[in-house]
């Protein structure tokens, strides 16, 4: 079974994602975004390019991922 972000949010066609990871000493999370497009063939596609107007859903989004981590440091 594939891993599955413990946080996700889309602002149009941008994603953030927060993933939980853990060893025997720790616990950390990973944020990542991706850009979802339409290739040439009209297939879906994932990429973690962006382009400049990209960077306000970016913006919006880490905030949102800090807020939830954040919350998370709380528990």
């Amino acid at each position: 079974m594939a891993n599955k972000p413990v946080f996700s949010r889309r602002l149009n066609k941008i994603e953030v994602a927060i993933w939980r990871n853990e060893s025997e000493a720790a616990v950390w999370h990973n944020v990542t975004f991706q850009r979802t497009y339409r290739d040439e063939k009209g297939e879906i596609q994932n990429t973690s390019n962006f382009r400049m107007d990209d960077l306000p859903a970016i913006a919006f989004l880490a905030v949102k991922a800090y807020d939830q981590l954040a919350l998370t440091e709380d528990e």
